[in-house]
């Protein structure tokens, strides 16, 4: 592993499209489960994604994503590149950024998420932002952690600039978007819930939604693989 990078996560991960109207039977039951995050358990996240001219990322041509993502709890960026080597399955690559570093980009550290930005000709396409309720704990012997996404909006941003808040951007989803990442297998207690909820494994990109969106400028290849 690489001085300048730190692999964070590695592991499984199961996504969801909650109804609202099952939003607050999910919580409640969650809370009886795990306790909230260290950092409260309810913030804001902003994500400032980057990809290739031709939108390869988008189009599934590379396998990932690379990002610049900060939380309303701290002033400190994080750049990262996640990855799915196969379905289900996540790496994360994060390293921790000040602000200045950040609007310093695309020179600078970190040198691996340099690189990438050189080698690859990333630049800023799309900026999404929501509201995080956060949970993590102990389920069944292992570590599991679940989050639940709303409000989710997202706007165009060619600039390298601090994420923040959309405020006024394109909502991404009526409902919300539950996420559960876990060492090896779905912890049984989280497994009955999603079943009695009737909800179903399903794959949902933020960013790749927030292309569709909001359409790049004609010319732009976004013929999607699948």
């Amino acid at each position: 592993m690489s001085t300048d990078g730190e692999i964070v996560r590695a592991g499984f991960e199961r996504k969801y499209l909650v109804p609202e109207g099952a939003a607050e039977t999910l919580l409640s039951v969650v809370r009886t489960l795990l306790p909230p995050d260290p950092y409260g358990g309810r913030y804001t996240v902003a994500s400032l994604y980057l990809d290739t001219p031709d939108l390869a990322s988008y189009r599934r041509e590379v396998q990932g994503k690379w990002r610049l993502r900060r939380y309303s709890t701290t002033e400190t960026v994080f750049a990262e590149f996640k990855a799915k080597p196969e379905p289900g399955k996540v790496h994360k690559r994060r390293t921790a950024l000040a602000p200045e570093a950040c609007l310093a980009l695309p020179a600078g550290k970190p040198s691996w998420f340099q690189r990438a930005i050189h080698k690859q000709s990333l630049a800023p396409t799309r900026l999404v932002s929501y509201t995080r309720d956060a949970f993590v704990g102990e389920l069944g012997g292992a570590e599991v952690r679940l989050t639940l996404d709303h409000d989710i909006q997202a706007s165009a941003c060619q600039d390298f600039i601090l994420p923040g808040m959309v405020p006024t951007g394109v909502p991404l989803t009526a409902g919300r978007i539950l996420e559960i990442k876990f060492e090896h297998t779905l912890p049984a207690a989280l497994a009955q819930l999603t079943a009695e909820l009737g909800l179903l494994p399903e794959s949902f990109s933020k960013y790749r939604t927030a292309i569709e969106k909001i359409p790049p400028p004609r010319g732009y290849p976004t013929g999607a693989r699948g």
